[in-house]
């Protein structure tokens, strides 16, 4: 750029981040009102929603790093492998703000520059989930699509088995007409919204995109037994005669009554489970290992049958699919594609090796695809989306 383009980008970024002086107002002002590409210019940049949000983080973000890094304590699970991604954390900072000035010069480039592989073609774009796709499964195998049926509608016309309340809710509220329990499974499959569950007991059960839990309707009398494939949170009644079990790729969590969070997807080789409040007991089959959680704590449980308490868990990350939101702590990009993938039903493939790299970034998961990605790539990551096919780029 020349450097009267860096001294309008300067005036941009503080433009977007609400710091511009009076007089720097008025040059900017001048700018504008020189030349009609350059309001239109500026259009372009006020328009990317994503992008400006992006600044903004990057601009608060970079006051509360060396706090982070203060507060990072020897309490985590791996020391000398989270060094290295602090280390990688603190570098990515400097790295997203110079991305920030290279964004707008890339903008800066004549029609003949190369443009965004996703973000520059408005017919390679997926919006986020509009709707509910999610269905249950009875016991007989017939599907029953949430989105068919009309609201206060029975699952199955005829029975108190469940009802449909609203677009996003279903609540089982009676026994069926059989004395033997029944197994109902409720699947929110990839590209859908989230779907909240009342069950008989009067727990609650939020089910993230690409996740499948399975219960006996009504439940046995000695337990309420929940099986689950995928993310799920728990907001479990107290009943001391029957205990609530959840049951997952060889893990097994015994409650009372307590709120946790459980993320368990068959393509991640380790098990999350976040408590909110209350007690819960954690068990793995392969090696019989048992450990108490309290509020506060998280258990992983790595594919050897390990449990690993970390005392110092962010719960808004561990929840913040509840509030519609990504939100992302040093994640590695594989993890951040994974979620995505769900998210807006595509499959993801790199051209060559995973890089690694690590982000730390909160977005809406109302944005859509290519909003989302026109935010990673300010850390310098390229894709290619086509069709349902979202390619990683080297």
């Amino acid at each position: 750029m020349s450097p009267e383009q860096e001294q309008i980008t300067a005036l941009i970024l503080k433009y977007l981040s609400g710091d511009l002086t009076v007089e720097e107002q008025q040059q900017l002002d001048a700018w504008l009102n020189a030349d009609a590409k350059n309001r239109a210019l500026m259009d372009e940049f006020r328009n990317e929603a994503a992008v400006k949000q992006e600044l903004l983080d990057i601009y608060h973000t970079k006051t509360r790093v060396w706090q982070q890094l203060q507060g990072y304590t020897a309490t985590n699970l791996r020391p000398v492998r989270n060094y290295r991604r602090w280390a990688l954390y603190a570098a990515s900072i400097c790295l997203l703000i110079a991305g920030a000035s290279l964004y707008f010069a890339n903008r800066w480039r004549t029609p003949t520059s190369r443009p965004l592989a996703v973000t520059r073609n408005d017919q390679a774009d997926i919006l986020s989930p509009a709707s509910n796709r999610a269905y249950v499964t009875l016991s007989n195998g017939k599907r029953v699509y949430i989105d068919s049926l009309q609201n206060g509608a029975d699952i199955i016309p005829g029975s108190n088995l469940a009802q449909k309340l609203s677009p996003d809710k279903i609540e089982y509220a009676g026994r069926s007409r059989s004395t033997a329990p029944e197994l109902n499974t409720i699947t929110v499959p990839r590209g859908s919204k989230p779907l909240l569950i009342a069950l008989p007991d009067g727990s609650q059960v939020w089910i993230n995109v690409a996740s499948t839990i399975s219960f006996q309707v009504p439940f046995p009398e000695k337990e309420r037994l929940v099986s689950v494939s995928g993310e799920a949170y728990f907001d479990v009644a107290g009943a001391a005669s029957q205990p609530f079990i959840v049951k997952s790729k060889g893990q097994e969590i015994k409650v009372l009554g307590t709120a946790f969070n459980i993320k368990s997807y068959e393509d991640e080789s380790t098990i999350k489970t976040t408590l909110v409040k209350g007690k819960i007991q954690i068990s793995q089959n392969k090696t019989g290992t048992m450990k108490m959680l309290t509020a506060g704590q998280q258990a992983i449980s790595p594919p050897d049958g390990q449990l690993i308490i970390n005392q110092d868990v962010d719960l808004e990350e561990a929840l913040a699919w509840k509030t519609n939101v990504f939100q992302f702590r040093n994640e590695d990009l594989k993890s951040i594609m994974q979620q995505l993938g769900r998210w807006y039903d595509v499959d993801i493939v790199y051209q060559g090796p995973v890089p690694d790299r690590f982000f730390t970034v909160k977005i809406s998961r109302d944005k859509s695809l290519a909003a989302v990605l026109k935010i990673i790539e300010l850390y310098g990551i390229s894709f290619r989306l086509e069709g349902k096919k979202l390619t990683v780029l080297p």
